[in-house]
Formats: structure tokens, C-alpha cells, sequence
């Protein structure tokens, strides 16, 4: 994690270990994307031919997390990818892929926590049986202090 510390905010950020993330990966030239996660239907367990090998795929899922600490935006798409650890496919691979071709347009970005007033504010949002294959619901909230997000989660 690197922590830049100025006279007004602090910046936590792992831009480092996401450049070696797409190294390790092979998506160093890959195409930037704008988004973590691609709209329209759901990932299925049913999607698509298994991976061969999913030891791969569960390694990268395992760096992703660790990005979590300082990467909220992704916590959604890593979420729904984390899903599918014990069966992957190849269209859950491909998800992976989204989310790393993403990590490569915005890698220098992070967390920023500056001085604002100590104020408590919650957001949160759930799609009620959005599930395809289990009808299980899906939620996450964001908790911030002020102006800085301090707490965040994402989870079926």
C-alpha cells in the first residue's frame, strides 16, 4: 500500500502492486475499460465451458480482494466474480478480465481522506432475488465520515 501525505488530504492508494498485477496476468497492453463490470445479464454458474484449471482464476480473485482495501469501486464486480471460486467459467473469467482491464485505466487512483466536518452519512442498495441461479439477494453500503468513505461492503 502507499501511503502520499500532503499539508491538506492523505492518499492511500496500490498502484504498484495493480501494475504488477496486469504484468503477472498478461494484461499490461490489454485495452482500458471504464467500468468494473459489464451491465445486462448476470453472471451463472451456467455460463458458458469450465475453466480447466481454476487455480489461476482463484489466485487473481485472491489479488482482488486485497485491493479491496483501497479500491471501493471494484467491490461489486469482485464480489459477483467470487461467486463462482469453487466452478469457474470461462464467461466468469472474462469478468475477471473486465475488472482488470478496468484496474489499467485507473491504477494511480485510490482513496484521498482530507478534514471535513463529523458528520455520519450511510448509503446503501440491494437487488431484491437478483440472483439467476439462486435468487438470493445482493446488498452493499458505503459509510462516510464526513467527506471520507471510512466503510464499505459488498456481498450476496
Amino acid at each position: 500500500m502507499e501511503i502520499t501525505r500532503t499539508s491538506t488530504a492523505m492518499y492511500l492508494s496500490q498502484s504498484k502492486y495493480i501494475l504488477d498485477l496486469l504484468k503477472k496476468t498478461k494484461m499490461s497492453y490489454a485495452k482500458p475499460l471504464t467500468t468494473p463490470a459489464a451491465t445486462g445479464p448476470k453472471l451463472s454458474i451456467y455460463d458458458r465451458e469450465p475453466l480447466s484449471d481454476g487455480t489461476n482464476f482463484r489466485s487473481i480473485i485472491g489479488a482482488l480482494q486485497y485491493l479491496l482495501f483501497t479500491r471501493p469501486d471494484i467491490a461489486f464486480a469482485v464480489n459477483q466474480v467470487c461467486q463462482y471460486m469453487h466452478s469457474p467459467t470461462t464467461a466468469h473469467w472474462d469478468a475477471v478480465k473486465r475488472v482488470l482491464q478496468y484496474l489499467k485505466a485507473i491504477h494511480d487512483q485510490g482513496i484521498v481522506y482530507k478534514p471535513s466536518p463529523l458528520t455520519l452519512t450511510a448509503f446503501t442498495d440491494e437487488d431484491y432475488a437478483g440472483d439467476p441461479d439462486d435468487r438470493r439477494s445482493s446488498s452493499g453500503y458505503g459509510i462516510f465520515l464526513g467527506d471520507n468513505l471510512v466503510s464499505w461492503s459488498s456481498k450476496k
